[in-house]
């Protein structure tokens, strides 16, 4: 097990895409971005949802219903195509682009489908385990069992446990970070095996992942605030109901936010990979 040098790993992520930056481009902008974009403003987005007059009319309940359906399987398809474009952008890094633009897409795309359902069940526990918790303190509220010195120490349990929740979910990041990587070198579709691999290779360096990742974390909310600050200006400036005009300006918007987070979502955990897990540069982008 290495450990790791920051300084190393993030010289490694921002060069990770040097010598195919069209083939990245295609990958992570055009099939991670732009084609999910088209589709949610296609089948998911227009101005009339976001109007009361139009619900008023009648037929609101048929018309939430399809939306939501729309909306689930629109969040579905974007999802596989977002994963699979990292998936595509670490195998053309990885192999230099040895392996041809159309096999590394199709590679990306079914590499997501066990990600896809992973993070599914994942979800599934997290919920199931987050309803029992909440339920039972909405219950104990209402029957009136609590007296005001339980609720106050529930409240301040509720404060210390959330950044711990935080903190616990940044240290499994920085564990399962390579996982992503791992599959592409190998090109494997087993996300159990790479979570296994990334859970060795992160072992000695894990606390240092997690500082790291915290700075990046800090970093992204600074400038996603005032990146969102500007465009919800820019779009609910006149008070109204957003137009087509500027909802297709928010879409735009979102892409120009979109790439610099697809960008360190592959480069990042390609960095950390390589710094860890290869002793020559060659061997991992050759």
């Amino acid at each position: 097990m290495n450990r790791i040098s920051i300084s190393q790993a993030w010289s490694y992520a921002t060069s990770f895409f040097n010598g195919q930056m069209a083939n990245h481009a295609i990958v992570l902008i055009g099939i991670g971005i732009v084609v999910p974009l088209v589709l949610q403003f296609t089948l998911g987005g227009s101005a009339q949802l976001l109007d009361p007059t139009t619900l008023a009319s009648g037929g609101e309940a048929g018309m939430i219903a399809a939306f939501g359906a729309t909306a689930f399987l629109v969040g579905i398809v974007n999802f596989i195509l977002q994963t699979g474009s990292y998936f595509a952008s670490w195998r053309i890094g990885l192999t230099s682009g040895g392996e041809p633009l159309g096999s590394a897409i199709g590679y990306g795309l079914i590499a997501a489908l066990p990600v896809l359902l992973l993070t599914i069940a994942v979800v599934l526990v997290f919920g199931i385990i987050g309803f029992i918790i909440a339920g039972s303190a909405m219950m104990t509220m209402a029957s009136g069992q609590g007296n005001p010195g339980d609720l106050a120490a529930m409240g301040v349990g509720v404060l210390i446990f959330l950044p711990l929740f935080l903190l616990f979910l940044v240290w499994l990041a920085a564990r399962f970070c390579c996982t992503g990587p791992v599959m592409a070198d190998r090109r494997s579709y087993n996300v159990l095996s790479g979570l296994g691999e990334s859970w060795r290779m992160t072992a000695a360096s894990q606390w240092k992942l997690v500082a790291y990742f915290i700075l990046i974390v800090v970093a992204l909310m600074v400038i996603g605030l005032i990146l969102s600050m500007i465009v919800g200006v820019s779009v609910f400036a006149t008070g109204s109901v957003p137009s087509s005009g500027s909802l297709l300006a928010l879409i735009l918007a979102s892409a120009l936010m979109g790439i610099p987070m697809a960008y360190l979502q592959v480069g990042v955990p390609a960095g950390i990979y390589r710094a860890l897990g290869r002793s020559d540069a060659s061997e991992v982008f050759a």
